[in-house]
């Protein structure tokens, strides 16, 4: 069962390859048109040169009754059949060596016969007699035992009910036909070289192609990027597919170099952060904390001999000393992580960021809101890094002196706008290469944006400032 299923899913896959339907919609369809095309019109000459042999045996065969019909008025022709021996010789001496004239009497004997030995022969049943006898004319095909299939026409002689019987074989009749006839196994021989031409034009540049693409591919997929730059032939359609592949993989490679040296950029960064918090937490708040341990054992001895008011002093000094190292302490751990977010939300953390960066600055920076629900945390988080990092690129790169941040709500998510009138510089046709040109904190914008399925633009030229427009896909959120 197994096998047989195999097979089945193996016959299933060879009809939907690219082979078989070529095959099927157009190589079989042609041959099967050519073939019926040509044995069609073989048939239909066939059928128009019977029926026109048919008419001109006809006619043969009411000239003769005619004539015999004078011959009797005449007296040169006996109602007993004398005479047409030697009248009719001369009549039919330029007729074809096939066609045979018969002339049967009243009573169905034969009168006339190109075989003196059928003279006198009973004909009451054969082909064509018994419907002339009654009147009618016309012609058919019978089966002899001798000619074989041969055509009739017969009339009657209506002044004394002779029948005039004009028949050659049928095989005579059609023989040019049957000579053309014999053309259609060459036809179909042809058809089916044509067909094997256009399967095998279809395999060389349609099917062993993309079979040799599809193999690239999977080399690709390996990590094997240089399988895609081989030449593949085929039809133009092909070619060009083999184009925007290629051109792919060289966005994939440019962007696999540009995530190395981001996260390189990104290691580095991040050992430089730890470095520099570390010595901020030595040189600061430890520093800080080991004075207040010693504060601490001079207040306990001022204590211990009876000197109040000096330990006094001290403590006060200490407390002052204590809330200047928590206020450190929040500067450092807001720089990790904004706690504005957290504790008062996204807007207002917004706010605050803009805020700060205002006063800090002397550009003129402005925050404008449409709607407003909660997000995801991460969206927030996203969101309030992009500006950050915005703001940072407008101020210390771009110079700029005005910037506006809008944050729009949507009923699909919300779309992040920052605008500056700074130096603007040139995009870069890839994301790739903006790691390249140094340029990672636009780099990080994009990563952080694809993460959480979101799209980020930004229109910007030498001295047309920058437009930052990002869209980060969300619904509200339930918390």
């Amino acid at each position: 069962m197994a096998v047989v299923k195999d097979r089945s899913l193996s016959i299933i896959r060879w009809f939907r390859s690219l082979q078989a339907q070529l095959f099927l919609w157009a190589v079989l369809p042609v041959t099967f048109a050519l073939l019926a095309l040509a044995f069609t019109g073989v048939y239909a000459h066939q059928r128009a040169m019977r029926d026109f042999v048919a008419e001109r045996d006809l006619a043969l065969a009411r000239l003769i009754a005619r004539l015999v019909e004078d011959g009797l008025a005449h007296g040169t022709i006996d109602p007993s059949g004398v005479g047409l021996p030697l009248w009719l010789p001369s009549l039919i001496s330029g007729w074809p060596q096939e066609t045979t004239l018969i002339i049967v009497d009243a009573l169905g004997r034969t009168l006339v016969h190109p075989d003196p030995a059928q003279i006198g022969a009973d004909l009451t049943h054969g082909p064509g007699v018994s419907d002339a006898l009654a009147g009618n004319e016309g012609f058919l095909i019978a089966q002899t035992e001798v000619e074989g299939q041969v055509l009739v026409a017969f009339t009657p002689v209506h002044a004394v009910g002779w029948v005039v019987l004009v028949q050659e074989p049928v095989a005579g009749i059609i023989g040019p036909i049957l000579r053309l006839s014999s053309l259609a196994p060459v036809i179909a021989v042809g058809a089916g070289l044509l067909s094997l031409l256009v399967l095998t034009f279809g395999w060389h540049t349609i099917v062993r192609p993309l079979r040799t693409l599809s193999r690239a591919a999977e080399q690709v997929f390996w990590g094997d990027h240089s399988a895609i730059t081989q030449p593949v032939s085929g039809v133009q359609e092909i070619r060009d597919l083999h184009q925007a592949l290629a051109e792919m993989v060289g966005r994939i490679q440019g962007y696999e170099a540009g995530m190395r040296d981001y996260l390189g950029a990104v290691t580095q960064g991040q050992e430089a952060e730890r470095a520099r918090l570390a010595r901020e937490l030595h040189d600061g708040p430890v520093q800080e904390l080991i004075a207040l341990s010693q504060m601490a054992e001079m207040a306990q001895r001022l204590i211990e001999r009876g000197e109040g008011e000096q330990a006094r002093a001290l403590l006060e000094k200490m407390r002052q000393a204590e809330l200047e190292t928590i206020d450190e302490l929040r500067r450092l751990i807001g720089a990790l992580r904004p706690a504005y977010l957290e504790d008062l939300g996204f807007v207002p953390a917004l706010e605050a960021l803009v805020q700060q960066a205002d006063r800090q600055s002397e550009a003129q920076i402005r925050l404008i809101c449409e709607g407003g629900y909660r997000l995801a945390p991460e969206i927030e988080l996203a969101v309030y890094r992009v500006v950050q990092e915005a703001l940072h690129n407008a101020l210390q790169h771009a110079h700029a002196q005005h910037i506006v941040v809008q944050v729009r709500y949507g009923e699909d998510g919300v779309t992040l706008t920052v605008t500056d009138d700074g130096v603007g510089f040139i995009l870069p046709p890839r994301p790739d290469l903006l790691t390249r040109e140094g340029h990672f904190g636009l780099m990080g914008m994009q990563e952080r944006i694809s993460r959480l399925g979101g799209s980020l633009r930004i229109e910007t030229a030498p001295g047309q400032g920058t437009r930052l427009t990002a869209r980060f896909p969300g619904h509200p959120s339930s918390a």
